[in-house]
């Protein structure tokens, strides 16, 4: 394993370099030394020695030479190379960074004195090193844990010096969850930390993602005089809310908490959702009612009376359910986030009655709502309910008006097959109406970026321009998305506005920057285009891109799942944005946490890394494969996958649960909100791709089979593993 980061982005560059775009052979030099690194680094090293200077982005070909020399053992060729690539840069975070991997290499080396004469340096000149958070982090671990590794070396071996001892107490402390802290070789462990330091390191795990090693510290506090409150506090969180796996304990907890009054509020808050959790919805009830009548203005209020119509939903007692339903609608209204939910289950509890009429009249309530998961489910069910109630003329007609406002859709689609039933046809999704003029549309760049010009460029920004072309060409997306963010503006303002469009279409193609061309077509609403999306327009391909196709297709194919799907997931969990983290901990364009992604690594038999993850060649791999097993559960069914994939493969519970109903309103009986609402929208996302995309119309058949079943009867895995 390297012990030192690959450099990243360089900001500024020597005067004297002169852009100059490699040619084809150098691109393939470079892609193939590249991706020889894991599997050949021999030969990656001898093809790396062949590159020529890649100005102005030299450092990436410096920083190949680094690698394959570290993996073929020339560690002297490596420290020649970090030499030559902190003269390549005049940005000082850059030096830094550089300046501290030569110090680690030459540790490693046993070349103690050199070693610790750059870290004297690199420990007086901290104010240098740039970044984010995270990326500061990282960066000042690695300098203490160097510096405690010198230390270390010089002194006693049966007795660490003091000064190893402290910097090791200060990663444990403070780093706890960085590679440096954790690599083995510490002159201390946690252990033999004091019981302050024991909490700090503890809230520092928390707010790492590392709740595991947290549930551990905190374990060792339970019973603390000073830090007994908190740390039982913070393990009825990790119980319930991020490991999720001791629900048991949190209630317990959280009991304890309340009795000693201790963050009474939220207390009341926690225990209730442990003991629904639990499925204890009586004692939950009776919490919620203790929450409104001692926080009556609290922060938890209107999501108290949510609950107090939606526990008896969910254990199906409908006429309660109607009655908690009803008091949230006459206290909120339409004011609350809430409500569109609140009207949809108030609906369906009527539905479940089968008292049809008055359904109907709150599925037209909730017609203003206007979007294509609420409105448009509200006018396709008003059609079923008509249906029962042997109106098929009416049905008709509320179909006729789904069709128009929100055709391709989850709900769209459902519509036309109720429609072939009432009308005796085949209502198979494949058989039944679909849009014209679909298919094959051409999403390639309508124009060349690397023919414009730019004149009026500084020159800073002119060599960004030019770093960020070098970059596109060898395969180094992520860097040239980097490179190209400080100046899109100024590109932009140069372009003519009538051409404006195409450039945002063809930039974003250039560097894999699909967010921003999605944001461009759709205001960065996943609300917009609530019907069919125009085949001949750029904006639709904005609005739906192939994002990383040559990846998303070798994933596709690898896992043996449509393409179409993924970037469906795509779209609905990160609006195609590589470096995203959500609030859940998920990381990257198709957003997977990292427990997930560690078991997956596991199966597959590679490495999972947090730092490289979010990368779509490294990350994707994961995701298709979760997907891949998620499909083989449901019997390639797209709908519960999709679920699945949002909220685990507790999905199959709901298909338990509910074994007589249709597969419509099998969906509508899902007890996740996240999970029901989210499965629809990557469906009406895949819809949209087959609109554009698929040419074939059996492989379109195929897929929309699969999607939109007759039939639920499919036999279910009983444990994933996952």
């Amino acid at each position: 394993m390297r012990y030192f980061a690959v450099v990243a982005l360089l900001w500024l560059f020597p005067l004297h370099a002169a852009a100059k775009l490699p040619s084809d052979k150098t691109i393939t030099t470079f892609t193939e030394a590249r991706s020889l690194l894991d599997s050949d680094p021999e030969r990656a090293w001898t093809l790396a020695k062949e590159l020529p200077r890649l100005t102005p982005a030299d450092d990436v070909r410096l920083n190949l030479l680094i690698e394959a020399a570290l993996r073929t053992q020339r560690a002297d060729d490596a420290l020649k190379y970090l030499q030559a690539l902190e003269k390549e840069t005049d940005d000082d975070g850059e030096k830094y960074r550089v300046r501290l991997e030569r110090a680690e290499l030459l540790a490693m080396m046993g070349e103690i004195d050199a070693a610790d004469r750059v870290l004297s340096k690199l420990r007086g000149d901290k104010r240098d090193a740039s970044g984010r958070g995270a990326d500061r982090r990282y960066l000042f671990s690695r300098l203490e844990r160097l510096a405690h590794d010198i230390a270390k070396a010089r002194g006693d071996a049966k007795k660490a010096p003091a000064e190893a001892r402290e910097l090791a107490e200060d990663l444990l402390v403070h780093y706890p969850t960085e590679l440096a802290t954790r690599r083995d070789g510490l002159v201390i462990s946690a252990d033999d930390l004091s019981d302050s330091k024991r909490y700090t390191r503890a809230n520092n795990l928390m707010n790492s993602w590392g709740y595991a090693d947290a549930r551990v510290e905190f374990e060792r506090l339970r019973d603390h005089k000073k830090y007994s409150k908190a740390a039982r506090w913070n393990l009825g969180i990790i119980g319930l809310r991020k490991l999720r796996d001791r629900p048991e304990e949190a209630e317990k907890l959280f009991r304890q908490l309340l009795k000693e009054d201790y963050r009474a509020e939220d207390a009341h808050w926690y225990l209730a959702r442990s003991l629904m959790k639990l499925e204890k919805y009586d004692e939950a009830l009776k919490i919620f009612d203790e929450i409104a009548k001692k926080f009556p203005r609290g922060k938890y209020i209107n999501t108290v009376y949510y609950y107090r119509g939606w526990l008896h939903y969910d254990r199906r007692e409908n006429d309660k359910a109607i009655v908690g339903l009803r008091a949230y609608v006459d206290k909120y209204g339409r004011r609350s986030s809430k409500s569109d939910y609140i009207y949809g289950f108030l609906a369906w509890a009527y539905m479940r009655e089968k008292r049809w009429k008055e359904a109907i009249e709150v599925w037209d309530d909730m017609l203003p709502f206007g979007n294509t998961l609420v409105a448009g489910k509200a006018l396709y069910w008003k059609a079923h309910a008509q249906n029962e109630l042997k109106k098929p003329e009416d049905a008709k007609k509320t179909l006729a008006q789904l069709r128009d406002r929100f055709a391709l859709t989850y709900y769209g689609v459902l519509g036309e097959q109720l429609l072939a039933t009432i009308n005796g046809t085949d209502a198979r999704a494949s058989k039944v109406w679909w849009p014209e003029g679909g298919g094959g549309f051409e999403d390639a760049p309508r124009i060349d970026v690397m023919k414009q010009r730019f004149k009026k460029l500084k020159k800073d920004e002119s060599r960004l321009w030019e770093r960020t072309k070098v970059l596109a060409l060898i395969g180094e997306q992520h860097l040239a998305r980097e490179a190209l963010a400080s100046i899109d503006d100024d590109l932009l303002a140069e372009i003519p506005s009538d051409d404006r469009e195409n450039w945002i279409h063809a930039l974003g193609w250039f560097v894999g920057d699909y967010n921003s061309m999605y944001k461009h077509a759709t205001g960065n609403s996943i609300r917009a285009m609530p019907n069919t999306p125009p085949p001949d327009e750029l904006r639709s391909a904005m609005a739906y891109p192939r994002a990383y196709r040559d990846i998303v297709e070798g994933v596709a194919d690898e896992f043996a799942l449509p393409p179409y799907f993924i970037w469906s997931i795509m779209r609905q969990e990160s609006r195609y944005k590589p470096g995203a983290v959500s609030f859940t901990d998920a990381v990257g364009a198709l957003q997977m946490i990292p427990k997930t992604a560690r078991l997956v690594a596991r199966d597959l038999g590679i490495t999972y890394d947090v730092r490289t993850f979010f990368r779509p060649e490294v990350g994707f791999r994961f995701s298709g494969y979760y997907m891949r097993k998620l499909s083989d559960a449901f019997d390639g069914l797209f709908v519960p996958t999709a679920a699945s994939y949002n909220s685990g493969p507790v999905v199959a519970r709901w298909f338990r649960r509910n074994p007589d109903a249709s597969f419509p309103w099998l969906i509508e009986e899902f007890e996740y909100n996240e999970g029901r609402a989210y499965c629809r929208k990557v469906m009406e996302h895949m819809l949209r791709y087959l609109y554009l995309y698929e040419s074939d119309p059996a492989q379109r058949a195929d897929i929309l089979d699969k999607m939109f079943p007759l039939s639920r009867d499919i036999e279910l895995a009983d444990d994933l593993g996952y």
